[in-house]
């Protein structure tokens, strides 16, 4: 196998982790400490609430062949925060912070400038430390002014506006489409956005939203209408998404005891709308929970707007967007999950595609060691062509240990 090429290798490597780990270590002391005590707020009367967690994650990533095998190692820190001025005005701000070392940062070149790309119109993104071995990277994610009063809601600033519906493919998810295997990001990008809703009962709601942009190609403007009918919710949605024009809707009901579910969406050119066609992206789902506490849930995907061009697998762990939200037009996934115990849980699931030969097994087992540590041993295993002609390791194995605060 090639592990390592030799000892003195080894070694640096050891010395640049253990360094950039203590700076880590001082930066986040100083960030919990300075927020925490300070006497500031309290004396203005501002309630704050603080939260996060630090996650060890480690990929290793093997050959078919077993001949090659390649390891990565993220320190992951997030810090959550919120603060309410009263008055219905709440501000809220979390930061990512992590340390990455191992293969990927040694053998990517632009790896940083990857990291360091922000989303959103704002740059919210730093990195500290950039050498050969390890890097530092922080992103703020969530930064914005809310104020809430009777059934009114108004946020400015970097946001999530989660508009979809079904869990692994969202078409109507029009600002924050995500990635679902990249698993280790739990909360999901923002975006830089004003959002308005107005609420009229539990159920029903206006949103209106604006995601930021240099030019209206480069923009999201979008409304949803949400409501009831009959045992179902349902959501109506319609605007400007980049360089589209779109019009979509999303339900979730029941039919017996099953969860039934599902969103599409149809994008249309807005400077060519008499000259070209549109296409559309559906998804439907459901889920059941047997007897014997076994919770069973699958997608479809119809993804008629999806690159041939693209590189499939730097599209696994990216944020898609809305109107192409998969490597192929098609798209299916079925996962089952069991407890095992009170605190271990077991689950498999598959991604694949009927029109194009890929396949990607994902098995988990979660175990609770306590109150505020949570274990977790992943894997995800490409097969196919389509898949493995772009990497010479597809099949990947995650540990992680994860301490909440």
């Amino acid at each position: 196998m090639k592990l390592l090429t030799n000892t003195e290798y080894r070694i640096t490597n050891v010395i640049h982790f253990f360094i950039s780990l203590i700076w880590f270590s001082i930066f986040i002391s100083t960030l919990l400490l300075s927020i925490i005590s300070s006497p500031v707020l309290a004396q203005d009367g501002i309630d704050t609430d603080f939260g996060g967690y630090l996650k060890e994650l480690g990929q290793i990533s093997v050959s078919n062949d077993l001949g090659t095998l390649r390891y990565d190692n993220v320190l992951h820190h997030r810090i959550e925060s919120e603060f309410d001025f009263g008055k219905g005005f709440e501000v809220r701000a979390d930061m990512r912070t992590r340390l990455l070392n191992g293969w990927t940062v040694r053998n990517s070149p632009n790896y940083t400038d990857f990291l360091d790309e922000d989303p959103g119109y704002f740059d919210l993104s730093l990195t500290w430390i950039n050498t050969d071995q390890t890097i530092l990277h922080s992103t703020i994610d969530r930064l914005h002014l809310s104020y809430i009063t009777g059934p009114w809601e108004v946020h400015a600033g970097r946001q999530r506006i989660n508009w979809g519906k079904t869990m692994v493919w969202n078409p109507n998810d029009l600002f924050n489409a995500y990635a679902y295997l990249d698993f280790d990001y739990e909360e999901r990008p923002g975006t830089d956005a004003i959002s308005l809703q107005y609420n009229w009962s539990y159920a029903s709601s206006v949103d209106l939203g604006y995601r930021i942009g240099a030019s209206i190609d480069e923009s999201v403007i979008a409304m949803m209408f949400r409501g009831s009918l009959k045992n179902y919710d349902i959501q109506l949605v319609g605007g400007s998404y980049y360089e589209h024009l779109t019009l979509g809707a999303g339900w979730t009901g029941y039919v017996k005891s099953a969860g039934f579910k599902g969103e599409f969406s149809y994008f249309h050119p807005r400077q060519s709308f008499w000259d070209e066609t549109g296409h559309i992206t559906a998804t439907i789902g459901g889920d059941y929970m047997f007897s014997n506490s076994v919770y069973l849930n699958g997608e479809l995907l119809y993804n008629s707007g999806w690159d041939s061009a693209a590189n499939p697998v730097a599209e696994l762990m990216q944020p898609p967007t809305a109107d192409d939200l998969f490597m192929a037009k098609t798209g299916y996934f079925v996962d089952a999950s069991y407890p095992l115990t009170p605190l271990t849980n077991i689950s498999g699931g598959i991604m694949g595609s009927f029109s194009r030969p890929l396949a990607i097994f994902i098995p988990r087992l979660t175990h609770s060691l306590s109150n505020n540590l949570d274990f977790m041993v992943l894997a995800q295993v490409l097969k196919g062509s389509v898949l493995e002609d772009f990497t010479e390791t597809p099949n990947l194995l995650y540990f992680r240990l994860k301490w909440s605060y």
